[in-house]
């Protein structure tokens, strides 16, 4: 090949590589890159409700809250006289069926429905994402000085991440908490706990996910991994109900199932829904004010549920589940009374109006109650749950802090 040959094709390449330049900056103009549906603090203030609830509810709340519609019928099956061993032969999705175990985390998931659709989108497009703000907010708690192991939790430090697990080998405790407080706040002495505690859930074969930390992800462990896994699995009847032996992805990447829906198909089916899908939502999304849930605290009877409004502090209990099937868990016997939560558990809001609301607040609020009595705390819910395999009790005795049972 001459000189002018190698000179022509030289030439041919350059205008073929501007042409197919061009053409993608074109294309770039007329479909732009979308943005993320939730940026890092927009994330932060969804997960904050939750973010310090142990690994294997979590692990199972983020995957359910991707089939928000099996969430509503599950609530509305169990509300209509569902009984708690049914659960594991209806058709939802098994992180459904998981949750459907506890009831008062269902009744909040399905009251606050568009917060738990926006979590379901979160997670199924953003994963790695949710799991840094995870991790981003256990960070902000435990610096705070408010994320300790007890004797309902462990608080464990791998690397650069906070695993919560069960401190008990038969029991999960929810903690109750108020996110514009425990995020940002220090305990004082002589103060309340920022966090408290409910009566213990009973831990059964439905537990089958949860956390790879490392590499971002929600997992299935079937009964079979290190950890708080072994250490509750003496206590679990496994069933093939939720764990099957011939599954191939044990210690695998959890996966959506499509045929359950999504948080587009709940949209689209509600009275006005959006049917554009996710896409056309990013700037509806934005800015938008939902019902966020409220906190879960746990008592024995009488069995009533309260989600606090946005207007009031507190509202009259009502009516929640009272299954004859589900065994009765004493109350969780030494914990103390929380803080009356802020107007944020009523609704989550914009990042810089929540933070900035919860600095303002910070000092005036810490002055406060060093010189007047504790609010009473907000009304609290209860539940009586039911396991697939091993049956009792929670069991009683004195706190954290060394205070007296009380009934």
């Amino acid at each position: 090949m001459n000189r002018n040959d190698m000179k022509g094709c030289l030439i041919i390449f350059v205008v073929c590589l501007l042409v197919l330049l061009s053409i993608k900056a074109w294309a770039d103009d007329i479909h732009p890159t979308s943005p993320p549906l939730f940026y890092d603090q927009e994330l932060d203030d969804l997960l904050a409700p939750i973010a310090l609830y142990p690994d294997p509810l979590l692990a199972q709340i983020l995957p359910a809250s991707t089939y928000t519609e099996e969430i509503l019928d599950a609530y509305d099956w169990l509300s209509s006289g569902g009984s708690m061993p049914e659960i594991d032969w209806q058709k939802w999705d098994e992180s459904v069926k998981a949750v459907a175990h506890y009831p008062d985390v269902l009744k909040v998931m399905a009251e606050s429905a568009d917060w738990t659709a926006d979590l379901g989108d979160a997670f199924l497009n953003q994963p790695e994402d949710v799991t840094k703000s995870i991790q981003r907010l256990r960070w902000q708690a435990k610096n705070a000085g408010n994320l300790e192991s007890n004797s309902r939790q462990t608080v464990v430090i791998v690397g650069n991440y906070i695993e919560i697990v069960p401190a008990q080998p038969q029991y999960v405790y929810v903690p109750s908490y108020d996110p514009s407080v425990v995020y940002e706040e220090s305990p004082y002495a002589g103060g309340e706990p920022f966090i408290t505690f409910g009566v213990g859930l009973m831990i059964g074969g439905w537990l089958t996910m949860d956390f790879d930390w490392d590499n971002h992800h929600v997992i299935y462990h079937g009964w079979n991994r290190p950890g708080w896994v072994n250490h509750a699995r003496p206590y679990v009847h496994v069933n093939n109900v939720y764990v099957h032996g011939s599954r191939p992805y044990i210690n695998k990447n959890w996966r959506h199932d499509a045929s359950h829906g999504n948080p587009d198909s709940y949209r689209t089916a509600r009275p006005g829904g959006d049917s554009g899908g996710m896409n056309s939502r990013v700037s509806e999304i934005r800015g938008r004010t939902v019902t966020a849930p409220p906190p879960m605290n746990i008592k024995k009877q009488p069995l009533t549920i309260t989600v606090p409004s946005v207007s009031r502090k507190t509202e009259p209990p009502s009516p929640g589940f009272n299954k004859e099937t589900a065994p009765t868990s004493p109350a969780g016997e030494g914990v103390q009374r929380p803080r009356t939560p802020s107007v944020t558990f009523g609704g989550y809001r914009g990042a810089s109006e929540t933070r900035g609301q919860s600095l303002r607040g910070q000092t005036s609020r810490q002055s406060s109650e060093r010189t007047r009595p504790s609010v009473p705390s907000a009304a609290k819910s209860s539940v009586q749950q039911n396991g697939g395999g091993s049956r009792g009790n929670a069991p009683a005795g004195r706190g954290d802090s060394g205070e007296k049972s009380h009934r």
